[in-house]
């Protein structure tokens, strides 16, 4: 699930469309209305997802920042939907229907799934949309930036000038079950003491919400405070690939018996190792410039009116001056009624 719960927190930022109901208008983009109810609910689900509070001591001034910053998000997002209207763009419906598919069972249960689209104040038919217009935004993506076929940076070059961002770590994988008590950890150690499988005991007694989806497995991780001290410590002192540590190990989540997966040894990445990866990076670099200057080409070219913005305006130069003026006239006429 962690995947597609990833994909998904790139769609919100990118804030693809849905529509909303509501007659107050806070932006029109080409004549078409952004509503103030569209806005809004852009702005709780952004909150949700980040942990947010709107009604706590600075909500005001969250909700402000947001407000700004999704309406901005929201004007971009209709000019790209816009032109792609315009280009005639299109995609794969069973593809994109695929996809929601894999999304929603990437969930354990269909109560999982519900709590998620709650949760961040969602419906079914939101989801949908959003991958909608995802589709739409990577197809007209990929015709705006398809003259770009190879990079331009040399690879090599890049390779030689910076040689310190190649040299690899040493780093282990490791495979735990988690609990809650020091006397179920030591009666999981019992069982494998006993042959029992220890994907099959993740499974069943780790309250690791991943543990469902990976049976325990975690990433490649080297030193260095990308795992709790205690959890590295004990990971890294396993030798033997399959060995398990002998003890519980406490952190702040509970108590973990830990296996080791696979180690691999401090060394640095030849050119030839790199190469495709930095070939990949280059161009999808060249390509993102692109589509940033083409997404501001949209910008300079579109009859855009911000009503937000225009409540929310500032006096310019000339009012702050004229105040300013005034307040000066005012004490220097209460200084000479006071002499």
């Amino acid at each position: 699930m962690k995947k597609y719960l990833q994909l998904f927190v790139c769609m919100l930022t990118l804030i693809f469309l849905i529509t909303g109901c509501g007659e107050n208008i806070v932006a029109k983009v080409n004549g078409e209305k952004i509503t103030e109810a569209q806005l809004s609910t852009k702005v709780e689900q952004i909150a949700s997802l980040n942990g947010y509070d709107l009604n706590g001591e600075n909500g005001e001034l969250v909700r402000g920042f947001l407000e700004e910053q999704m309406l901005q998000a929201l004007i971009m997002e209709k000019l790209v939907i816009q032109d792609a209207a315009e280009r005639k763009i299109s995609f794969d419906k069973a593809e994109l229907k695929e996809e929601m598919k894999k999304f929603k069972d990437s969930f354990a249960t269909e109560k999982e799934f519900k709590d998620f689209l709650a949760t961040n104040k969602l419906k079914e038919k939101d989801m949908e949309s959003i991958y909608q217009n995802m589709f739409v935004y990577n197809a007209l993506f990929a015709e705006i930036t398809k003259d770009i076929i190879e990079p331009l940076s040399d690879p090599e070059e890049y390779y030689n000038d910076h040689p310190e961002e190649f040299d690899m770590p040493e780093m282990v994988q490791v495979r735990h079950i988690l609990v809650k008590k020091e006397e179920e950890a030591n009666e999981i150690l019992a069982l494998l003491e006993n042959g029992e499988d220890f994907k099959e005991l993740a499974l069943e007694k780790s309250i690791d919400p991943s543990a469902k989806q990976n049976e325990g497995l975690m990433e490649y991780f080297p030193k260095g405070g990308y795992m709790v001290l205690e959890f590295e410590e004990a990971s890294f002192a396993l030798e033997e690939i399959g060995e398990i540590t002998q003890e519980p190990v406490k952190s702040e989540f509970g108590y973990h018996i830990i296996r080791l997966e696979g180690r691999q040894e401090a060394k640095h990445l030849t050119f030839e190792e790199v190469k495709d990866s930095l070939l990949e990076r280059f161009l999808a670099e060249e390509k993102n410039t692109k589509f940033q200057a083409y997404e501001e080409e949209l910008l300079n070219n579109a009859q855009i009116e911000n009503f937000l913005s225009e409540d929310e305006a500032e006096p310019n130069g000339d009012e702050q001056g004229q105040a300013q003026e005034q307040e000066q006239e005012q004490q220097e006429s209460s200084d000479s009624e006071e002499e």
